[in-house]
Order: C-alpha cells, then sequence, then structure tokens
C-alpha cells in the first residue's frame, strides 16, 4: 500500500443500483423532467470544467444510504474518520476536466468512487496525482534516470466501482475527457472527503476503558517527540486487544506525515516511538476482544 494512496475495487455491492439511477434519468434525451434541471456546469476557467449535482439530492435514499454506509464504515476502520462530507455527484463529458489543485481545508483524505460505465467510452478522465518524490524533487533526484510524464504522476483509471483515497494536500486533478457528449458514457463519480477524525472502537471494551491507558501512551508519544521538530499529516494505527486487555503490537494504518522543520530522516525514528508507545498497552478485561482505530493529526 501507498501511504498517500488507496486503491479498492469493487467496493460496493450496490454500485450498479446506483448507476442505473443515472442511466434511467438520461435514456431519453428529449424528455424534461426534474431530475434533469437540477445540474451545474461548473466551469472556472485554467481550473476546472465539469457537470455536478449533490449527490443526496438526487439519488434516492435506498439507493445512496447503503453506499454511505459501506464508505462510512470503510473511513471508520481505516482512517478513523468519523463522518463524511456531504459527497457530490460529478459528470465529464469531452472537455470536462480539473487542473491540479489540493483540498487541505475539506479533510485530512479525499476520495473519488467511480460509476463510469463499464465499458469505458471516453478516453482519459484519470484521477492525476503528483507523485510525492516530486514534491521533496532534489531530494530524490538522479541525474541517471530519464525524467518523463510518468516519473512525476500518478494516473488511476475511473473503473466501475472503483473506489480512490488519497491524501489531499497533493496536488491532484483529473485528465481531459475526450470522445463523448452523451452523459450516459461519461466519467461519472461521487467525490467528498473523509473528516472528523477521532478513536474509533469496536467490540467489548467501552470508550471510557479505553481512554485512559491511550491518553497516557499518546503523552509518552508526544514527549519523545518534542525533540523531533515539527511534522505534517496524519498517522493512523490500528490496535487489536484480547478479551484480556492485552493488545497486539499495533498497525500503522495510514501515514502521510512529512518534515515541516525536522530532519526527514528521523521519520523512522518518529514512527519507532510511536509503536513503542503503543506496544506494551493493557486494557480492562471485557467479555471479547476489541479493535481500536487511533489517527493522530500533525500539525
Amino acid at each position: 500500500m501507498k501511504k498517500h494512496l488507496w486503491i479498492e475495487d469493487n467496493f460496493h455491492r450496490g454500485a450498479g443500483d446506483l448507476r442505473r439511477v443515472f442511466d434511467e434519468r438520461f435514456a431519453n434525451p428529449r424528455q424534461g423532467h426534474n431530475e434533469r434541471f437540477v445540474w451545474d456546469f461548473w466551469h472556472v476557467p485554467d481550473q476546472y470544467t465539469l457537470v455536478r449535482t449533490p449527490a443526496m439530492a438526487y439519488f434516492p435514499k435506498k439507493q445512496l444510504e447503503p453506499f454511505l454506509d459501506r464508505l462510512a464504515d470503510w473511513g471508520r476502520d481505516v482512517l478513523g474518520c468519523a463522518a463524511l462530507s456531504p459527497p457530490w455527484l460529478s459528470y465529464y463529458v469531452d472537455g470536462c476536466q480539473q487542473q491540479l489543485h489540493s483540498d487541505v481545508p475539506h479533510g485530512p483524505w479525499a476520495y473519488v468512487f467511480s460509476l463510469s460505465p463499464k465499458k469505458l467510452g471516453f478516453r482519459g478522465g484519470e484521477t492525476l496525482l503528483l507523485k510525492p518524490e516530486v514534491l521533496d524533487y532534489w531530494r530524490s533526484f538522479s541525474d541517471s534516470t530519464d525524467r518523463e510524464q510518468s516519473s512525476f504522476v500518478e494516473r488511476v483509471s475511473p473503473k466501475f466501482n472503483r473506489l480512490v483515497v488519497f491524501d489531499p494536500r497533493i496536488p491532484h486533478g483529473v485528465t481531459p475527457v475526450k470522445g463523448t457528449m452523451d452523459p450516459r458514457e461519461a466519467r461519472l463519480v461521487v467525490h467528498g472527503w473523509f473528516t472528523e477524525p477521532r478513536p474509533c472502537l469496536r467490540g467489548s471494551l467501552r470508550a471510557s476503558q479505553v481512554a485512559r491507558p491511550l491518553d497516557e501512551a499518546v503523552g509518552l508519544f508526544t514527549e519523545a517527540l518534542s525533540a523531533e521538530g515539527l511534522w505534517h499529516g496524519v498517522l493512523s494505527v490500528r490496535i487489536k486487544v484480547a478479551a484480556s486487555g492485552k493488545a497486539a503490537a499495533p498497525e500503522i494504518l495510514a501515514d502521510t506525515l512529512v518534515p515541516v522543520d525536522a530532519d526527514p530522516r528521523s521519520g523512522k525514528r518518529v514512527r519507532a516511538a510511536l509503536l513503542g508507545a503503543l506496544g506494551d498497552l493493557q486494557f480492562p478485561k471485557a467479555n471479547g476482544s476489541s479493535v481500536i482505530t487511533l489517527p493522530l493529526l500533525f500539525r
């Protein structure tokens, strides 16, 4: 797994239901009805060109809520984010694109869920991200290596039922769509941000039983971090706790830490300090096992 990017294929078993709603509303191009008049053509010169609408106003609850529940569960279990921003639904026909930009104020993680046709009738439409090494270019530079576009960017195609989650601080965009003016053949995506990072607990333990041990462990880590300079990003870990209360070694799930005024070479030491602080936790006994997803924000 790349620490700044997830790609989850076959993400939601109800993706076909959402797709059918869209196809049915555009089935007859000569027919006018309320569901056809909710779209905003969003054009900002040299930045954004796409057609969008709030997903919660467009899809019936019966089709949309199972997807949002699935997405929210994934965000809690993997990222430690307790909520989602209101999702957008956007389609991209010929000429639509997004130039490079970043979304830092919206949430610590962005997502794009593709409902594009299974057989793509267009070219382009990939999610485009600058590679992290480009943002620290000279540290990874080698004059013995050819550098062309694929060296600098990552492209993720809008495959049907594919979830793409990424660090929104990284400059990203959408490559120009070419080849169709039919919305039913367009790049179609639901997109937004994971928000409200906080500890997420599943299992037999109660929040009041895990708060103090976690606070003490994070305090130890914060003390160790004080000598390592300033860092920015999110580091989320999963802690599995047996019924006996004994915690297993923590597992890093998401890691977007970057040095602000710290020595990048101390990154391994920073992460080792965290795993050390969380590595010998003891919680109260319970009737069964528990899992804690703990996100730590660095600002």
